[in-house]
């Protein structure tokens, strides 16, 4: 075991992405086995990891050549599963929910949605609770429904988040001192034109959509690392899609600096 973690000549600071490189320069025959790389990262290095984590940057480092066919997919979801979660802010209606299923698709990550966990936790949809108890019980809920999405989801996840993660102050901490916040910035006017077709939402509390919107620029703007702007009047969703997949993938693998996309 210890000769097989020597052969790596990892020093103790080295990140994740160099063990990777590491042991994908070696020859196979060379390559230790799980169990021996988890026990030499213990006991020569004094280094305690699970074996979710060490598992993922095994599977990651092996040449898709020398895996077999049938479990190459696999493979590759294992690999994105010991990546970064990328949490999904923007306003009602700007397309956090469809877009975030189509990067999960793509890249092969789960998606959890902020607001069907919560009418999960409920036990009603999210406009009856409204209707019956308020915003603040809702928020309140929503509070607790995405600490827990945060805490047991940490890793190969889109987390889609409702328009309103960002009113309260407490999620707003969190999601500053999150890695990986992407915001989707759509055009107001396709908002409003949109939501005017969909009924199933709650109304909100006093302030008009617009002025929701306006009131929730500067949340969105302190909480994103990130912002994904659509056109206004840009109804390609196929190619939205990809370049939102794109972004994601980027964002995850941390290639891509705090900036405008699209």
């Amino acid at each position: 075991f210890k000769r097989s973690i020597n052969l790596l000549k990892i020093p103790r600071n080295r990140p994740i992405s160099q063990l990777t490189a590491s042991l994908r320069r070696m020859h196979p025959s060379r390559r230790p086995s799980l169990p021996g790389l988890l026990f030499g990262l213990r006991n020569v290095f004094g280094v305690g990891i699970g074996l979710l984590g060490w598992s993922h940057v095994y599977a990651c480092a092996q040449p898709e050549e020398s895996i077999n066919p049938g479990h190459r997919d696999l493979a590759k979801v294992k690999c994105q599963k010991g990546k970064p979660s990328v949490v999904i802010i923007g306003m009602r209606g700007a397309g956090k929910t469809t877009l975030s299923a189509a990067a999960g698709s793509e890249l092969g990550l789960s998606v959890i949605d902020v607001d069907t966990e919560i009418e999960r936790y409920i036990g009603t949809n999210i406009k009856s609770f409204i209707n019956s108890n308020g915003w603040k019980a809702f928020r309140d809920a929503e509070n607790k429904v995405f600490m827990n999405i945060l805490n047991e989801h940490p890793y190969g996840s889109v987390i889609a988040c409702g328009g309103g993660i960002v009113v309260t102050p407490s999620n707003r901490e969190v999601l500053k001192s999150h890695p990986r916040v992407v915001e989707i910035v759509r055009d107001i006017e396709d908002i409003v034109a949109y939501l005017e077709l969909d009924k199933t939402r709650p109304a909100y509390a006093i302030q008009s959509t617009r002025d929701t919107y306006n009131e929730r620029i500067p949340w969105f703007n302190e909480c994103a690392g990130w912002h994904f702007v659509i056109a206004r009047g840009d109804k390609n969703w196929k190619s939205t899609e990809q370049d939102f997949s794109a972004l994601i993938r980027l964002v995850q693998n941390g290639r891509l600096t705090h900036s405008k996309f699209r």
